[in-house]
């Protein structure tokens, strides 16, 4: 811990021990970032030196002109000093701002103490060696929970920590023991009843008396960790205040050093067996299971009321919220279901979600599973519109299998778009059954065929005028679009078994007039134009 005997050692210390001076500018800016004025952590927060300490000699003197300075103006005085969080530490890091940005700063920052046209400046530069010097001098707690805030440098150091908090807490309840145990996300207070008989709940931590929005809103998030488990953040300006200024109040205990320091809250968390497993099934109407869709459980928490999960599928398109009361409660389970939309998401991640849906009818249902029986009862919705969502699904699994059929065949990765039109949805599904080696059918039944002039005579007696054939082509590239992305699949093969040319006096009055004409084709009754890739043909 730095020590300070004169106002003239209240300054910036470089590599060495700048803990209490922080801590005192912290509080002296609201605990605010002066450069960004957004609210910081101490945790977090760093000193800055406003006229950048690490300029050349030439510059600084030029900054100290242009700011109207005393030529032996410190820079690592308080008053060329501020608290600012570590993001736009890093962004202003040794810029040489211009004279008016660093003057629109310093407004801001008290002007690096302008001795005679900022008496403002100077009273906040004398209160803050004023405070140093007194929390130096007089107030050891404040002086070790500024220490508390420091990173522990070594696990003696944790160890030392942890057995000095052990003593100290035990003297806050008679009936309840307090542990301080080390977790992945720093120190933890653990605590245990003292005797069997002792009534569930916490001791008195936070004061909440104030009965306003605020305080109410910590209340529910408080009763809702004593009921369901989980986990609430409080302000540490909630704590209980210690009894008498002898006593070490409940915010030094935890290492809080700032009002917007937080108290995190939580309760221990549900162990699960690893044999369990999660399902979100889809059920026929005669309770079979059709297919199965394996989830996770993402969190598992529990209370004096009941246990709450959030279960997701390894996509994370579904999101399964359950809430299942005690007995003594009710005894009820509750399942809300959500997805995800697939825009933005590749084809490929969402394939063994949709597979769920490949052969849904609409009088099936949803069913939560925990270990292959059902938990709960179906996901709560009308059953005709189930029906409808059930269906949707199986459109959309359609489709993104598709699609992906056709990005793999073309070589394009891109993710699903967030529109597409019906009609680019029917041209996909078409095409993916193409590039299964299918034949498609199509809706038209008149083929046209644009013949050159000088080949018209030659055509047309190729021709079995009046008597239906077999026509067969190589048509052009065949491509599909979605969104604004083209794809190419290749050429196909057009084929019309049944076909007779119904424009051939047209076309010999083409031929004469040496323009070229579209020969017309008609399929017979019964008979349509079928389409298939030319590899398969």
């Amino acid at each position: 811990m730095a020590t300070y005997s004169t106002m003239d050692d209240v300054r910036y210390r470089p590599g060495g021990d700048n803990g209490i001076l922080r801590h005192v500018l912290f509080e002296e800016w609201q605990s605010r970032c002066y450069w960004c004025e957004t609210p910081v952590l101490f945790a977090t927060v760093e000193i800055d030196h406003i006229l950048p300490h690490t300029a050349t000699d030439d510059h600084l003197a030029d900054l100290i002109r242009q700011h109207g300075l005393p030529a032996d103006f410190d820079v690592h005085a308080p008053a060329n000093l501020a608290p600012i969080c570590g993001p736009c530490n890093r962004e202003k890091s040794n810029n040489r701002f211009p004279g008016t940005l660093v003057t629109g700063k310093l407004a801001k920052a008290a002007k690096a103490a302008k001795a005679a046209k900022a008496a403002k400046a100077a009273k906040k530069q004398k209160r803050v060696i004023r405070r140093v010097l007194a929390f130096a001098a007089a107030n050891q707690r404040a002086a070790q929970a500024v220490a508390a805030g420091q990173a522990l440098r070594s696990p003696a150091e944790v160890l030392a920590r942890v057995r000095m908090l052990t003593e100290r807490v035990q003297a806050f309840s008679d009936t309840w023991r307090q542990d301080i145990t080390t977790t992945a996300d720093g120190i933890g207070l653990l605590y245990t009843p003292k005797t069997s008989g002792q009534e569930p709940g916490l001791p008195p931590l936070f004061d909440l008396s104030a009965g306003d929005a605020a305080t109410a809103q910590v209340e529910r998030g408080l009763t809702e960790v004593r009921d369901y488990g989980g986990a609430v953040v409080v302000d540490g300006r909630y704590l209980f205040p210690p009894d008498d200024s002898s006593t070490p109040s409940i915010a030094e205990m935890l290492g809080l050093t700032g009002p917007d320091d937080q108290v995190l809250i939580a309760a221990v968390g549900t162990q699960l067996d690893p044999a369990t497993t999660f399902h979100l099934a889809l059920v026929t109407a005669s309770g079979a299971v059709r297919a199965r869709l394996p989830m996770h459980a993402d969190s598992v928490a529990s209370g004096q009321r009941g246990v709450r999960m959030i279960l997701r599928d390894g996509s994370g398109l579904f999101t399964a919220y359950l809430q299942a009361e005690h007995p003594d409660h009710g005894g009820s389970i509750t399942t809300h279901l959500t997805s995800e939309s697939l825009a933005g998401r590749y084809p490929y991640h969402l394939l063994a979600a949709l597979q769920l849906f490949r052969h849904a009818e609409p009088t099936d249902r949803l069913e939560v599973r925990l270990n292959d029986r059902p938990l709960g009862p179906s996901v709560d919705v009308d059953a005709e519109q189930m029906g409808q969502i059930l269906l949707a699904f199986r459109y959309d699994g359609e489709l993104i299998a598709a699609l992906d059929r056709i990005q793999a065949h073309t070589g394009q990765r891109f993710p699903v778009p967030e529109r597409i039109t019906a009609a680019e949805r029917a041209d996909l599904l078409l095409a993916a059954r193409l590039l299964d080696g299918k034949e498609i059918t199509l809706t038209d039944d008149v083929l046209t065929i644009t013949v050159k002039p000088e080949a018209i005579e030659a055509f047309l007696r190729d021709q079995h005028e009046g008597r239906p054939g077999e026509l067969t082509a190589l048509g052009a590239g065949y491509a599909v679009t979605c969104g604004e992305h083209r794809m190419e699949l290749g050429q196909v093969a057009i084929r019309a078994p049944q076909v007779t040319l119904i424009n051939a006096d047209e076309m010999r009055a083409a031929a004469r007039t040496e323009e070229p004409v579209k020969a017309r084709y008609q399929c017979l009754p019964g008979t349509k134009i079928i389409v298939q890739m030319a590899a398969s043909c």
